[in-house]
Order: structure tokens, then sequence, then C-alpha cells
């Protein structure tokens, strides 16, 4: 009993710190509102956490993890090709944002430079999804269908590209003219579009013709 009200704090405490990072932003965070928020005291954080890097730590790595088992299981379940496991990817990490947008905006809202590093293991955790990417694109290139590249560099664009999507979705910057879920569709298409490798393109428009 003890110890699930001891859980129920630490996640009260969380939600608060949340709340406080994305209204107030990293500089004005402090434990005091976040105790005040969330309504305990101060002292209470510290049964939990070491301190403020600590707690945004935390709410960083829950996002993450969050948003690498999506990706995990957009991989893990598509089948065919490796574009088409691009594809998923991307088409799961923008379904992530729109569902959980305040977790996905916790993941980019601290810079590094502005807190404590980020702990190695807590990074090599982190890079799940990225790495994830690099293993699709390179079996892509092996079987020829992703055009010949530097997997890292590219699974890196991958990733900005949908983060730049995402941040004019999320920020309500999306010229209201233009319907969201037809600009990421096109938005995924084109940035999927960029990775096939030519001569794979026309296959799979002379199999389409066929079929």
């Amino acid at each position: 009993m003890e110890e699930t009200k001891d859980q129920g704090l630490k996640l009260q405490i969380v939600e608060a710190a949340r709340e406080v990072l994305l209204s107030e932003g990293y500089r004005n965070l402090s434990l005091r509102k976040i105790a005040r928020r969330a309504g305990v005291s101060a002292t209470s954080i510290y049964l939990h956490f070491e301190g403020k890097d600590d707690l945004v730590h935390a709410l960083i790595e829950e996002a993450i993890a969050r948003l690498n088992h999506r990706l995990e299981q957009a991989a893990g379940t598509t089948k065919g090709s490796p574009i088409n496991k691009i594809e998923a990817l991307a088409r799961a990490y923008a379904d992530f944002a729109l569902e959980h947008p305040r977790e996905y905006q916790v993941i980019y809202l601290v810079s590094s430079d502005e807190m404590t590093r980020y702990p190695k293991e807590k990074f090599r955790k982190a890079r799940k999804g990225y790495e994830l990417v690099i293993d699709v694109l390179k079996q892509g290139i092996q079987e020829g269908v992703i055009q010949k590249t530097k997997p890292g560099t590219a699974a890196y664009t991958f990733w900005a590209q949908l983060h730049g999507v995402m941040s004019v979705v999320l920020s309500k910057r999306l010229d209201t003219r233009i319907n969201q879920n037809e600009f990421i569709e096109e938005a995924i298409s084109h940035i999927v579009s960029g990775y096939r490798q030519q001569g794979s393109l026309e296959m799979d428009d002379i199999k389409e013709q066929r079929i």
C-alpha cells in the first residue's frame, strides 16, 4: 500500500514537472514551482529525484522510450521492402507526435547546453529509434531499393525532416488553408521518396501496371 502511494506521488511530481516545463520553459523551471503545482513539499521531490536536471532527464527518458516503442512496433509489424518500413516508421513518428504532443515536445524542448549532460546509459537507450532507422536503411541499400548513402547521416536527416514537419503542426503554424492530414501525408511521401532508389521506383511502377 505504501509502495503504491509512493509511486503515485512520483507520478504526480513528474506530471507537474512536465506542465511547468512546457508552460514556462527550462530556465524558469524550479523545484519550488513543481512542488507547488503538485501540491507537495519541495523536500518530497528529493525522495525520488536528485534535483531539477534529474527530473527533466526522467521526463525526456520516458517520452523517448514511448516513441521508440512505437517505432519498434511499426518496424516489427510492417511487411514488404525496407521502403515500406521507412514509410511505416515515418507514420509512427507522426502519429506519436499527434497523439502525445506534450511528451513529444519534452524530447526537443531542452537544449543540451542548458542542463547537465544526459547520462550515457540513458543516451544509449534514447538512440534505439535512430539506430532502428539506420538498420532499415542499411537493409534497403543492400537490397538495392534505397539509394546508396551514409546510413547514419540519412537516418539523422530522416529524423530532422519529420521533426520539422511535426513542429509546424504542433506549434499551430500550418497555414489554415492547408488540410493538416494532407500536409503530413504529402510530407511523408516526399521524405520517403527521397530515399527510394530510382530503379526501384520504376520497378514498382511496372508491378502496379501488371496488377
